[in-house]
């Protein structure tokens, strides 16, 4: 962290003049547990936030264009833009908080301090085998990964399994990025021009950068299971030892597993 950089900052992107009952938990949880970060919102110069959102005192709102939040490709275009990462300069790291995750517990600097440049939730790959067949598949996994092997012009579902990560609930390392986002734009224009999920930003960065060479530090999928859980929720747990991890995203996806939880947090879902 060079000098007069802050830590962290929680960032949370808006893109509609109303907020779900859903959104509305996740921020309230959020600033139950988060609130001694800075919490910032972006969201499109056009846009003014909802009325609802009066009562959260947001560190700072940062516009962008329009076109920015306007579907997932806007998104992804966004979240590869060297300029995006620019603005956060100031800080070492960014929490992404999109308004379907859930935070457990403060976490972020523990996670901050372990020097990963990117987590988020493992797309965990439900069965498992044993120690043995387990290696065979990782290895099979990593073939398909290096080589960028696809079905169709679309990468295979085995780059995916048990890598780190989904980015709606993520730890990034601001100056990284950016100088990546410099030097891989032409990569990532060429995922921006894909129209399939295996080619989202988030893919970019938890598979694509790190193809050929190690240029970010992203933790093994059992570390990340601890930062958060999005599919395969069970297993999550099964790896977790029973211990709720940092947050979790997409939990409207398994509401039957997570109600219980979140009851426990003052919430009904």
């Amino acid at each position: 962290m060079t000098q007069g950089t802050q830590k962290v900052a929680v960032v949370i992107p808006f893109y509609r003049d109303t907020i779900s009952a859903f959104e509305q938990i996740a921020l309230e949880q959020c600033y139950n547990v988060l609130a001694a970060y800075p919490i910032v919102a972006i969201k499109p110069k056009s846009l003014l936030l909802p009325a609802a959102l009066q009562g959260f005192n947001f560190t700072n709102t940062i516009n962008f264009e329009d076109k920015y939040f306007d579907g997932i490709k806007g998104y992804n275009t966004l979240m590869l833009s060297a300029d995006f990462y620019e603005t956060f300069l100031g800080y070492e790291y960014i929490l992404v908080y999109q308004l379907d995750a859930f935070v457990f517990k403060d976490e972020l600097a523990d996670w901050c301090s372990r020097n990963y440049d990117y987590i988020g939730a493992p797309w965990l790959k439900r069965k498992t085998y044993g120690p043995l067949k387990d290696k065979f598949y990782a290895f099979k996994y990593y073939l398909h990964t290096r080589f960028d092997l696809k079905k169709d012009g679309i990468p295979t579902t085995e780059q995916f399994y048990n890598r780190v990560g989904n980015g709606g609930f993520s730890l990034r390392r601001v100056k990284k990025f950016h100088d990546l986002s410099v030097l891989l734009r032409d990569e990532a224009l060429h995922y921006l021009r894909q129209n399939n999920h295996r080619f989202n930003e988030d893919a970019f960065w938890s598979i694509a950068v790190n193809r050929r060479q190690k240029s970010l530090h992203i933790p093994h999928y059992k570390v990340a299971a601890g930062f958060s859980v999005e599919f395969e929720p069970d297993r999550a747990w099964q790896i977790n030892k029973g211990n709720l991890p940092f947050g979790c995203h997409a939990w409207d996806l398994y509401l039957d597993y997570w109600r219980p939880v979140f009851k426990q947090y003052g919430y009904d879902i």
